[in-house]
């Protein structure tokens, strides 16, 4: 089975090798991420114009790991850009200004490469404002005393404020600009701490220093609330193994929810033969009305006549719910019946729910959870539909 890569940004509010040369803790829990003895990992300077200083900083301290480390500078950039980043397993973005970031990545591409590199598994990592880029809302001014909105590359939903400890004033734009919501709530992090990111869920704060953290930050009847999130402390040996012991219950949930969603993809493309891959032997399949179907080859059956039937049958995921082994899907069903007298009762569009059970990556049991009564109308019409049908052509064939 295809396993879909983890997306995974880390957004510093401020540390790593720059302000933290002596330090590591932030920048070797980065490279720890990658499950090779050697990753490449790229320094992108583009927010302080790629300036040969804080370049030179990110390779005094990578050299001296077990790293590949390598930099992208838009004054001499490499001959094909995507290949180059697409081949580097983290992706680090330097503080500097935003604004530059985002117009020198939508000039050359860069935004959609990066989109690419998330999507393949390439960790992305930024401090300040190498980390407020990976976000919806970021903040510019554009005039003295003016700050605005500037629309960041969308991966993250939300907003950002680095140094939420140490820069007044930055604390206090953000706040203002949630407010009027001019941005969307988000985040407020402290030097020395990151918040390590699996698609869009905050599944960790880990700092280099004790005591500093991070906060969510929005806004409520019209006030400003922080709730502060816990933090582990990368220098402190019972934090570490809490979060060995956590990266190992959420690599397990990410393995079952991985199952999940190609089962699902496979029903959207109407792969007959990856739905069946990923059945258990012992497979059992409860429909709506409570009625069970076991075994592959019963099941295999089923999906054919029922893509016959709704051969752009889909599943929409709004929401997903998860336990050790199983997960809740909530969502929409949707498809049309594949008849020549197309009409728009033959079509359905419904709120659903499923959930699955998942054994050794392998999908054991599929229970719908819906009000299917508007789809066995669809059925049942256009089955006396086509026996009208085959009466008439019998009655012609008679004339005949």
């Amino acid at each position: 089975m295809i396993r879909r890569p983890l997306r995974q940004i880390v957004a510093l509010g401020g540390g790593m090798f720059s302000m933290e040369p002596h330090n590591g803790l932030l920048d070797k829990y980065i490279l720890d991420l990658v499950p090779k003895n050697k990753p490449k990992i790229c320094f992108m300077g583009t927010a302080s114009n790629d300036g040969k200083e804080y370049r030179d900083m990110f390779y005094e301290f990578f050299n001296k790991q077990q790293c590949e480390p390598s930099h992208l500078s838009f004054l001499e950039p490499p001959d094909n850009l995507e290949k180059f980043i697409l081949d580097k397993d983290i992706i680090h973005v330097g503080g500097g200004n935003t604004k530059m970031i985002m117009d020198k990545w939508k000039e050359t591409g860069v935004d959609k490469i990066m989109r690419k590199a998330w999507a393949k598994g390439v960790i992305l990592t930024g401090m300040s404002a190498g980390a407020i880029c990976w976000f919806n809302d970021g903040i510019t001014n554009p005039s003295k005393g003016v700050l605005t909105r500037l629309p960041c590359l969308g991966l993250l939903q939300g907003s950002f404020c680095p140094h939420y400890d140490d820069r007044a004033e930055l604390k206090s734009a953000f706040h203002k600009l949630i407010l009027e919501e001019t941005i969307g709530e988000g985040y407020g992090v402290e030097d020395g701490a990151a918040i390590h990111f699996v698609g869009n869920e905050p599944i960790r704060v880990v700092t280099s220093r004790p005591g500093v953290t991070a906060f969510k930050v929005k806004k409520v009847k019209n006030k400003i609330t922080e709730t502060k999130l816990d933090s582990y402390y990368l220098g402190r040996e019972s934090d570490i193994d809490a979060i060995n012991k956590e990266i190992s219950e959420q690599t397990k949930q990410i393995g079952v929810l991985n199952t999940v969603i190609s089962f699902i993809e496979k029903i959207n493309d109407q792969d007959i033969n990856g739905i069946i891959q990923l059945l258990s032997d012992d497979h059992k399949f409860i429909d709506s009305m409570g009625i069970v179907v076991n075994g592959k080859k019963e099941m295999k059956n089923a999906w054919k006549l029922y893509f016959k039937w709704f051969p752009d049958y889909e599943i929409i995921i709004k929401n997903t719910l998860m336990t050790d082994d199983s997960v809740g899907i909530f969502g929409i069903a949707k498809g049309t019946f594949d008849t020549d007298e197309l009409t728009p009762s033959d079509k359905f569009e419904i709120p659903a729910a499923w959930r699955a059970k998942v054994k050794d990556n392998l999908i054991t049991e599929w229970q719908v959870f819906a009000d299917n009564e508007v789809v066995r109308d669809i059925i049942k019409s256009n089955g006396m539909k086509s026996m009208i049908k085959e009466k008439v052509k019998f009655l012609h064939s008679l004339r005949d």
